[in-house]
């Protein structure tokens, strides 16, 4: 099944995800402290916290009947939260950013539910830096006998701490060749991690395509924060030539800010 996605615009170092209705009247407190890597709860909402001030990041969405298996190693950093859904719609937002407005949307059956949220790729980001090449996967299913729906906390499956001491994922290893061929996986995930690993490895032309050809917008996000990241300026100059709309937008943003250092 092929996941929903969006691209939600972090602000605050947070994006939302929550019932239809419940940001209507959010006072923009928690009932929890989420920390600064935290989830953020509140009735109706969960807001899963970043390691980037701000900018678009890509997130993806699987709706299970049960719950699945915890995600391999790539994402090195997993956290799982209640969320109760009232009015049958599910909204993943970034707070109060026309860029990520209005989201994504989509009708999901009453009740309570268990969202898991993946994190990949964190160790491209700086805590209160705007670039990074990092990407959410969201898994959300019936709600899970081990989470207390009354819980006002998160339970901590795979815990990632430490951004100064940062991890990085398995795909690093892997070489040039195989990484263009897991370049074309049928996964978007995959794909964005292949984007960074192969910027890390200084195969531009490829992160390039990605970033201008892929059918995923959120890879093509991806690939340009990944270029960014490596301060690939004709390769970003590219993208942002032959781009509009947000993926183009990024682009010339991040070579705004290199163009002040």
């Amino acid at each position: 099944m092929k996941p929903l996605e969006t691209i939600a615009y972090v602000a605050n170092h947070r994006f939302l995800v929550a019932d239809g209705a419940a940001l209507n009247s959010w006072p923009g407190k928690f009932s929890n402290n989420p920390g600064e890597e935290g989830l953020g709860l509140s009735s109706g909402i969960v807001a899963v916290q970043c390691p980037r001030q701000a900018g678009p990041a890509a997130v993806f969405l699987e709706v299970h009947s049960r719950k699945p298996e915890v995600r391999g190693n790539r994402y090195c950093k997993v956290l799982e939260a209640s969320i109760q859904i009232s009015t049958g719609i599910l909204r993943i937002l970034g707070e109060k950013n026309t860029e990520g407005h209005p989201g994504l949307d989509f009708p999901l059956r009453k009740g309570l539910y268990s969202l898991r949220i993946s994190y990949s790729d964190l160790d491209t980001v700086s805590f209160g830096e705007e670039n990074g090449a990092e990407h959410y996967w969201l898994d959300i299913f019936p709600g899970d006998s081990t989470i207390d729906p009354s819980s006002d906390d998160y339970n901590s499956i795979r815990p990632y701490e430490d951004l100064e001491s940062a991890v990085r994922e398995p795909l690093e290893p892997l070489d040039v060749e195989e990484l263009h061929w897991l370049a074309q996986h049928r996964s978007p995930s995959v794909r964005c991690n292949c984007a960074v690993a192969l910027a890390r490895q200084k195969q531009f032309k490829a992160v390039q395509h990605l970033a201008l050809n892929d059918s995923s917008r959120g890879v093509r996000m991806v690939a340009v924060g990944a270029l960014a990241m490596m301060e690939a300026r004709t390769f970003l100059e590219m993208v942002s030539d032959r781009e509009r709309g947000l993926i183009g937008e990024t682009a010339r943003r991040h070579l705004d800010k290199m163009d002040g250092e």
